[in-house]
């Protein structure tokens, strides 16, 4: 078995792993709503931090209103699903079209899904959420589940952008 088969089959396989989670994140979020709804409303509220934070400056930045929490949420889900999309399209390019021209366009779509997706679970969750809301001193803490993601989503960038090795 040829090397370069094998590695850009792996890469559109797990672009695809990274594009399904996504869509199944969003698609959790919507048909069992209230779960996650309720983390983002209390972390924007900032109505739930732990007796130790003393952060009395910081308490200006919450957001109470019922509206703007159902906005906020409905965007974070439309992103993941947009992430998710943009992730399994380009594996699918990446499956079906392995010439160079075609694997490279899948690659492209993967890379704007994985950055979509940064943009929720890192920059959303663990710049906003975490570092503007304070949610790391909340007691709904995602901090380290965003991490994680965002975590993983940036080694497979990594994998699937290393080039071809040219001894096959």
């Amino acid at each position: 078995m040829r090397l370069n088969l094998v590695l850009d089959i792996s890469k559109a396989v797990i672009a695809m792993y990274v594009g399904l989670f996504c869509v199944l994140v969003s698609y959790n979020n919507i048909i069992d709503y209230n779960t996650n709804f309720q983390f983002v409303e209390h972390v924007l509220a900032m109505d739930q931090m732990k007796s130790f934070f003393t952060g009395d400056n910081l308490y200006g930045r919450a957001i109470t209103s019922p509206t703007l929490h159902s906005m906020f949420y409905h965007l974070i889900i439309a992103l993941e699903f947009l992430a998710g999309a943009l992730c399994v399209i380009g594996a699918v390019i990446m499956f079906f079209r392995r010439e160079s021209v075609g694997f490279s366009k899948g690659q492209a779509f993967y890379v704007l899904g994985a950055t979509v997706a940064l943009g929720v679970w890192y920059f959303g969750f663990g710049v906003i959420g975490a570092e503007w809301f304070s949610m790391w001193a909340n007691s709904w803490n995602g901090q380290m589940k965003a991490y994680t993601f965002a975590i993983f989503i940036i080694l497979t960038l990594i994998y699937v952008l290393i080039p071809r090795p040219n001894n096959d």
